[in-house]
């Protein structure tokens, strides 16, 4: 394992130099050879993948700023340096020479990536176009980790007395920083849910929702702008007309009308539903039709609570972090057939990050995967499953990833969980068995590394097992009794699955519109009305204060005209569970096909073919549908 316990930004420099220096090496002999071999653009890919493991992603998890910062000028001399190969005229004609027809169905996909790749580095180009497109590509690289990096570095804070934080429990009160009369909300997760679900003063839900959802808004907005029409001018020299054109053609939507049939087909059947539900849930003497975003979350835990007869600060005490943790390990062993064991995290990049392995069937050893679980100053704000390593072409050296999230602190607080937190923490392990189990001969096949809008279905689907009363009765632990959930009480809160989910729903739903809204035909509409416009959808009274795009990550960080891709998951991984609702929640035989079927291949095959491999039949939207009690009108 590479060890960060120690580095310093001169052992980054380091890394930095050395890999480059092997990876040009493996890049001359491509080019002096007269029979390149695929497996020779695999090594360099895997060289690269380490080095940004190594060093990169640092600038998301250390506690150092000097780190942080070298780590994202890491990111952008390997982002300039794979240009520089990619627009390589005489790799190019190396890469040309290997023969496609004799490669097997997996190195024939591998070989057709690659293809893609150069071609969208312009050389079907003519050469003003191609010195154009390199220019758009690096200013992008810088544009996109400066978003990231202002999201960061943000320090917005909401200062409250305690009776505006009224329905906190003592615990999340504890938790936050109290100072001169007032306490300290920051913008991570564990305060902002807090006050979110639990605060029944409705002005200070409002105000923290809008820090939160204003953080980097003045030095992002002006990032944002200027990425749109970049990506816009590179779209239309490959002959599109918009980014998202562009940016869907390898995808399983194909193309931005896909995207709209499916939003067209959900939205008035999610919009009928939200309107029974803002009745549903409407209390505190809040009309329905003034209803804010501020007040669906809260709402829904009250609701909740009531049905389920157990307040959100009582039920918190069965998810005490490191309990959830195991047993949803314990759970995934029953599932999949696997093994999940502890390591010595002694190498990590800090003293509260976790590592484990991954252990097949057969008791081999087949992936590392760390868990840095909770927020620190400067640290990546959101939850994600970042590549570190590949490992090596045989199989010597084991992949590696690692989970980043933002989830309450047992080391500085109670740890517990609220029952959204104890669910993404299901989903973001479902990132994680991708990571560890996806298996290829080529790194770039690894794992998650599937078509964008498939890759969150092995960590929507989940999610599923959360709400499961055979589930929930195995990871809940009372923290004072050590008693687990009754079955009644585990039904209760199976039952109260679907509270508001119309309204969320409607709220990603905003998300993917805006994000569509961007990368289309009207990319160059203010930001302030691309907000607005998209907000439309959710049927709820959004303020003229606050404009969110500046925080929204996904933007910049990969799921640029791809947001969609969480719903078009969601319904796909809705229909993957529907084997297991049939055949059994914890049905080993159906979790072994899925093992094999869906998360052994990884991006070796299309997602449309594995998909119709394991379902014995196409995707449709009927489960999700079901799941969410719903039905087309």
């Amino acid at each position: 394992m590479f060890d960060y316990s120690k580095i310093t930004k001169n052992d980054l420099v380091n890394e930095v130099g050395n890999s480059l220096k092997e990876s040009n090496a493996i890049i001359s002999e491509i080019k002096d050879s007269e029979t390149p071999e695929l497996m020779m653009f695999d090594s360099f890919e895997r060289i690269i993948s380490d080095l940004s493991g190594r060093v990169a992603f640092l600038a998301d998890v250390s506690n150092s700023e000097e780190i942080r910062d070298y780590g994202n000028k890491a990111e952008s001399l390997i982002g300039n340096y794979l240009i520089e190969v990619t627009t390589d005229v005489e790799l190019y004609k190396k890469f040309k020479l290997i023969d496609a027809s004799t490669l097997d169905s997996e190195s024939k996909k591998y070989h057709d990536e690659l293809e893609k790749d150069f071609i969208d580095a312009g050389h079907n180009l003519e050469k003003d176009s191609k010195l154009r497109l390199i220019e758009i590509e690096k200013k992008l690289i810088d544009l996109e980790i400066n978003f990231s990096k202002n999201i960061a570095d943000d320090k917005s804070e909401v200062y409250l007395e305690a009776s505006e934080l009224t329905g906190l429990s003592g615990g999340e009160l504890g938790g936050l920083e109290f100072k001169s009369g007032k306490y300290t909300v920051t913008m991570a997760y564990p305060d902002v849910n807090a006050v979110l679900e639990n605060c029944s003063v409705r002005k200070s839900r409002e105000l923290v929702w809008k820090a939160f959802n204003n953080r980097a808004v003045s030095s992002n907005l002006p990032i944002l702008q200027e990425t749109v029409v970049l990506r816009n001018e590179k779209a239309k020299l490959f002959g599109f007309e918009t980014w998202s054109q562009y940016r869907l053609k390898y995808r399983m939507a194909k193309n931005p009308d896909n995207v709209s049939a499916m939003y067209d087909s959900l939205i008035p059947t999610l919009q009928k539903s939200a309107e029974t539900e803002k009745l549903e849930l409407s209390d505190d003497n809040i009309d329905p039709a003034d209803l804010s975003p501020w007040d669906i979350r809260y709402l829904i835990t009250k609701k909740r609570n009531k049905l389920s007869n157990l307040d959100n600060s009582e039920l918190k005490k069965y998810f005490y972090i490191h309990d959830v943790k195991v047993e949803m390990f314990s759970i995934c062993e029953d599932v999949f057939d696997i093994s999940i064991k502890k390591e010595d995290s002694k190498t990590a990049w800090h003293e509260d990050v976790e590592l484990w392995s991954i252990w097949n069937e057969k008791n081999k050893k087949i992936a590392y995967f760390y868990l840095d679980l909770y927020p620190r100053e400067g640290k990546y704000t959101h939850a994600a499953v970042f590549d570190i390593s590949p490992g090596s072409q045989d199989g010597e050296v084991l992949p590696v990833c690692s989970m980043v999230t933002n989830f309450p602190n047992p080391n500085a607080g109670d740890g517990l969980m609220n029952f959204d937190e104890v669910e993404t923490l299901f989903h973001e392990f479902g990132h994680v068995l991708h990571n560890g189990i996806g298996k290829s001969k080529f790194a770039r096949f690894l794992g998650a590394n599937v078509e964008w809008d498939f890759v969150e279905a092995p960590s929507q689907i989940m999610e599923h097992w959360v709400w499961k009363s055979e589930c929930l009765k195995r990871f809940s632990k009372h923290v004072e009794t050590g008693e687990t959930l009754s079955l009644e009480l585990s039904e209760k809160i199976n039952a109260t699955k679907n509270i508001g989910v119309s309204l969320l729903t409607l709220r990603q739903v905003s998300f993917g519109l805006a994000d569509q809204h961007l990368h289309g035909l009207d990319f160059t509409d203010s930001l302030d009305e691309v907000e607005r416009n998209s907000q439309i959808v959710t049927t709820l009274k959004y303020p003229n204060d606050v404009n969110h795009l500046g925080c929204f990550g996904h933007l910049l960080g990969g799921y640029d005209a791809a947001y969609y891709g969480y719903l078009w998951a969601d319904i796909i991984g809705d229909d993957l569970f529907s084997r297991f609702e049939k055949e059994g929640v914890l049905s080993q035989s159906v979790g072994k096909e899925y093992k094999e079927k869906i998360l052994a291949v990884g991006g070796s095959k299309i997602a449309e073919e594995i998909v119709q491999d394991f379902l014995g039949r196409k995707w449709t939207d009927e489960a999700f549908l079901d799941q969410k009690k719903l039905s087309k009108s």
